[in-house]
């Protein structure tokens, strides 16, 4: 009973976050000035299937929409599927390919291929252990009236802890997440989106073992893409749905 109050006083105190911090901050669109520059507010939906080829190697992935709220600056179709593979004690290997397609009201459409390679671990193994995730992209922006193209490599460092609770049936429980996530440019020129960092706080709610649901509210920095000297930053509310199949055990 307790853990059921401590739950639902977390998801109130949460919802009332969201919409107080949603109807106070600025709003503004890539294509703003420099002097009028505010926040960005997204909506980012996903489905994020999962498949236990054996209990060491799972392919998923996510298919989903993103899109700024008021400006309709843009709209961004997401397909990337992923492997994620055990290699050795509880380091995994995983690799995929991104596929973003930008449907933009004030510049051309952009489609954005990004191969990535990567590498996740837990340390230091506490009872609430640090994740640890790095990789590196390959990032091909096209534009879609041109074809010319904007190509680089990019680092992805990020470092996450979660707190688990309410767990008394199998795989039914709640949590919830802090992570922070830095990107840095290594050779190239970017593209549309330029991030720089990332502040996300989590909510999961598995209801049984094949699914589960997310919620996040990320704080995030970039880069404007026509004026790489400037920043802004954007703050995006996710909603992720996961099904789960396959032999984890």
């Amino acid at each position: 009973m307790e853990n059921r109050r401590q739950s639902k006083s977390i998801i109130v105190i949460l919802m009332l976050f969201i919409i107080g911090f949603w109807n106070t901050v600025p709003v503004c669109a890539q294509t703003d000035t420099l002097e009028n520059k505010g926040i960005s507010k997204q909506v980012w939906i996903d489905v994020n299937p999962k498949y236990f080829i054996n209990p060491k190697l799972e392919i998923y992935g996510d298919a989903g929409m993103r899109w700024e709220v008021e400006n309709d600056g843009w709209m961004r179709i997401v397909l990337r599927p992923t492997l994620r593979g055990l290699v050795w004690d509880r380091f995994y290997f995983i690799a995929g390919i991104g596929n973003f397609y930008t449907l933009n009201k004030f510049i051309e459409d952009r489609w954005e291929l990004r191969p990535f390679q990567g590498i996740s671990f837990n340390w230091p193994r506490w009872r609430t252990p640090i994740h640890h995730y790095m990789r590196i992209e390959e990032r091909f922006e096209f534009n879609t009236k041109t074809w010319d193209s904007r190509n680089s490599v990019r680092g992805r460092y990020k470092l996450g802890i979660s707190h688990r609770w309410a767990a008394k049936q199998v795989d039914r429980y709640w949590q919830v997440s802090v992570m922070g996530e830095a990107f840095y440019t290594f050779a190239g020129q970017q593209g549309q989106f330029q991030e720089q960092a990332r502040v996300t706080l989590g909510l999961d709610r598995s209801l049984r073992y094949e699914l589960h649901f997310r919620f996040e509210i990320t704080w995030q920095q970039e880069q404007l893409f026509y004026n790489t000297k400037e920043s802004f930053s954007d703050i995006y509310f996710r909603f992720r749905y996961t099904y789960t199949w396959g032999n984890r055990l």
